[in-house]
């Protein structure tokens, strides 16, 4: 899951007034330079496997002991929840974020309702191939639906992408991205992206690029969509392998769940 400007932006905005109010009035030339972002990719010097060492802000990355992704089971533990899922229509962006093609839905076209709290869609962007691997077999590609409730606490929803039939219902995604440069809007159909199955996957970890953060919350769908070798293709072409390693599952359960799910409005 990418780390995204949603998540950060609150937080650097308080820290910009407080510097501001606390600061006297600068000049143009007293003016500290604008930080470039820590560059970071999925090979060579600045892959995974460096990403801790880039930034102190990504240390996570390296020392946490609750990273995503993880091997998934073969078998689906018996379901122990219940997720409510609401979903409708959704117009948004398709853009380029430098690590993934992403949909940007900010909080419109679907509803999560997960331990009773409520969370809110706010982009979907892909892996070429997955990042979760189901008893160590990667799928084509992974689609991340990130999610986040009232305080901003994130939710994922994985879906993992087989090769086989075109995908009509993102359709309107594929197209977007063989041209990313006219940042075009696009409707999709939330519902109609899920599986037949809602049967899933759920365990605690972290979001899949840096900074590495935890306590995201995980579910991943245990029974995968379909996309043409066409439209895996295209992905591909976006952003090749841009998939983290499998991490250690440590001492956490994964646990298996359901959804049940409903149509807004």
């Amino acid at each position: 899951m990418s780390a995204r400007p949603w998540l950060v932006t609150s937080a650097l905005t308080v820290a910009a007034i407080t510097l501001v109010g606390c600061a006297q009035p600068a000049t143009e030339s007293s003016k500290p330079p604008v930080a470039e972002p820590v560059h970071w990719s999925y090979d060579g010097a600045s892959g995974p496997a460096s990403w801790a060492e880039l930034d102190p802000g990504f240390a996570a990355c390296g020392v946490g002991t609750a990273q995503s992704p993880i091997d998934l089971p073969a078998t689906v533990p018996a379901p122990s929840s219940v997720i409510q899922l609401s979903a409708e229509d959704a117009e948004a962006d398709v853009f380029d974020t430098g690590h993934a093609v992403e949909f940007e839905a900010d909080g419109e076209g679907e509803t999560l309702t997960f331990a009773g709290d409520e969370y809110s869609l706010q982009q979907m962007h892909a892996h070429v191939p997955s990042e979760h691997t189901v008893n160590g077999q990667p799928a084509a590609a992974e689609l991340h639906l990130v999610h986040a409730d009232a305080a901003g606490k994130p939710l994922v929803l994985g879906i993992l992408v087989t090769e086989g039939q075109t995908s009509d219902a993102l359709a309107p995604f594929i197209d977007a991205a063989t041209h990313l440069a006219d940042d075009e809007d696009v409707t999709m159909d939330i519902a109609a992206v899920l599986p037949r199955s809602l049967e899933n996957y759920e365990y605690s970890g972290s979001l899949t690029t840096p900074p590495c953060t935890e306590d995201v919350q995980w579910v991943v769908m245990s029974t995968s969509i379909s996309m043409s070798a066409e439209q895996l293709g295209i992905l591909e072409g976006a952003h090749s392998h841009n998939a983290r390693p499998t991490q250690p599952l440590g001492g956490r359960d994964v646990v298996g769940g359901s959804a049940e799910l409903g149509f807004e409005g």
